[in-house]
């Protein structure tokens, strides 16, 4: 997902939200990734260390900082970061890759298989959602809107500097 640059002109009418179907792209992003974390986190630690093992305060302190991370790269999204976008595609292709094996080991838990489908399917929902085209236009919007404002204050700042420098 790059930025794209085209000159705008002052005559490009830009609404106040973006397009439907970018921000219903974003929800649903936003709602699968939440998904795939929580539970591929879970079937991770359950496979590799046992939950039990690891305690629930751990667990507990663990996913919070999970979700405090997530929702700190998910605001930089709502800002407009390309960079954040492209972290959360590696972070859950790392998490994939770490979550494989147990989904080739699966035999002897067999009890967790529907846990193991859903969170591959969570998984490649947000992997496509996070490449899809109105994801990307919704990035670019908030992009776009975020430099408008930084334009703007510039503007403000210019006109208070040039009054004060008249009086």
């Amino acid at each position: 997902m790059k930025r794209q640059i085209k000159q705008k002109s002052d005559d490009d009418i830009v609404g106040l939200f973006p397009p439907m179907k970018s921000i219903a792209a974003f929800l649903a992003a936003t709602l699968f990734m939440m998904l795939s974390i929580a539970l591929l986190n879970l079937l991770i630690l359950d496979f590799y260390f046992g939950i039990v093992d690891i305690g629930s305060e751990l667990l507990f302190l663990y996913l919070s900082a999970l979700v405090i991370i997530f929702s700190g790269f998910n605001y930089a999204v709502v800002r407009g970061s390309f960079f954040a976008v492209k972290v959360l595609k590696w972070y859950f292709c790392i998490l994939f890759i770490i979550f494989l094996p147990t989904v080739f080991l699966i035999a002897e838990q067999a009890t967790f298989i529907y846990a193991y489908l859903l969170a591959v399917v969570f998984l490649l929902m947000s992997l496509y959602l996070l490449q899809s085209k109105y994801y990307q236009v919704f990035v670019q919007y908030q992009f776009d809107a975020l430099e408008d404002i930084k334009e703007v204050r510039a503007e403000i700042a210019a006109e208070v500097a040039a009054d004060k420098a008249k009086y």
